[in-house]
């Protein structure tokens, strides 16, 4: 099958293991990354300085992507490469008319975007009988809403056919709300973001795991950082060795004074490349997700790749996610209690923490939520 797929530098480290699981399957598949100015340190793509052309190129023309290379093939991976931050300068509706020439010469059997559409990737709508959607957020997160967005997005459901979801609780609720018809939409799931693995050899095999807790991502009002802070407070009192870890760029959204000169607590609020990432997962105990509301999470498939165990909160799609006593623990949103206790149960039973490592190894990297398994529910979609 000739599949084109076109995403943007956040999904990439979910992208990037479904595209080779396409690969190694036969399939001809022609991936284009929308790369504008503020998606250049976005995920796995931690590009320093942006190629100042307006022009579709192989993405390999950017160093950082060497690194990947024994990954996945970048024969046709190509990045639409766009110097302005607003999508209706000339220069960048220019780029994507000629992106538009490029598809039609390709002429795909599908063409699968990710996420959304906006003004620019709204172009691919010429072609909307092949066009299939993956669904990343059924529903804005709190603090992330805009007119902008909504618009597109009602643009999109009434005119894509087929839409994928990465979690089957909120299917009802997104087929009612945007007026779908069932056979419309279809599910699949994320699997892990194995991508990191090409960044463990930097890591120092001989360091041991200590007592931390990592929280990593993007800081967004939705993830309820402030809750696991004051959690943090209650587990030092049981636990004293026990660390936490807050590492993730994005806008402080709650008062940090409190949790400065806290000597248990660090506090690292940049953006977090890869090797960076890789070092603080693989020295870490437990990874938490203390979200007050959410969809599924990157995150949580980041932190099985390297098989740790997950405490999330029970919102949205994370209770499909973390299989409750087996892959981590789920506590109910905004309840620092209930966190602090999870937190200390953990920490305390360390045989349980390699159980929890052992069955995320089976399910996901040799089980039902491998990413084979995962791609046969996107073939079977785009076959229909």
């Amino acid at each position: 099958m000739r599949i084109l797929y076109f995403s943007t530098p956040p999904f990439a480290d979910c992208d990037f293991p479904l595209v080779r699981e396409f690969q190694r399957r036969g399939h001809e598949v022609f991936y284009f990354i929308d790369l504008p100015p503020y998606f250049l340190r976005s995920t796995i793509i931690d590009i320093k300085h942006q190629i100042q052309t307006n022009e579709i190129f192989l993405a390999s023309k950017y160093k950082e992507f060497e690194v990947y290379r024994d990954y996945m093939s970048l024969e046709n991976v190509y990045v639409i490469n766009r110097t302005q931050k607003s999508a209706l300068h000339p220069r960048n509706i220019a780029l994507y008319l000629k992106f538009i020439k490029i598809v039609n010469k390709i002429n795909p059997d599908i063409i699968n975007v990710v996420g959304g559409i906006n003004e620019l990737s709204s172009f691919l709508l010429k072609f909307k009988r092949k066009l299939v959607l993956t669904v990343h957020d059924p529903f804005p997160h709190t603090g992330e809403q805009s007119l902008r967005r909504e618009f597109f997005r009602k643009l999109a459901m009434r005119n894509i056919p087929r839409f994928i979801l990465l979690n089957e609780k909120q299917k009802g609720e997104f087929i009612k709300r945007y007026k779908l018809r069932s056979e419309q939409v279809f599910n699949s799931r994320l699997g892990v973001y194995d991508c990191i693995h090409n960044f463990i050899k930097k890591v120092d095999d001989q360091a041991q795991p200590i007592k931390n807790i990592l929280f990593f991502g993007r800081i967004s009002p939705y993830k309820g950082v402030e809750y696991l802070l004051e959690a943090m407070k209650l587990v030092h009192q049981k636990i004293p060795d026990a660390t936490l870890t807050i590492a993730g760029g994005g806008k402080i959204y709650f008062d940090l004074a409190p949790y400065q000169n806290l000597p248990y607590i660090e506090i690292r609020n940049h953006y977090i490349g890869m090797e960076e990432l890789a070092e603080l997962i693989a020295r870490t105990q437990i990874v938490v997700c203390p979200y007050t509301d959410a969809t599924q999470s990157g995150v949580i498939m980041t932190a099985y790749s390297l098989c740790k165990p997950v405490i999330a909160t029970a919102v949205g799609g994370l209770v499909e996610m973390v299989d409750d006593g087996k892959s981590g623990l789920l506590v109910p949103p905004k309840n620092v209690e209930a966190l602090a206790s999870s937190i200390c149960m953990l920490l305390s039973k360390y045989d349980r923490l390699i159980s929890m490592e052992t069955f995320i190894r089976h399910r996901y990297y040799e089980g039902e939520y491998s990413w084979g398994n995962i791609t046969r529910d996107y073939i079977n979609v785009y076959s229909l």
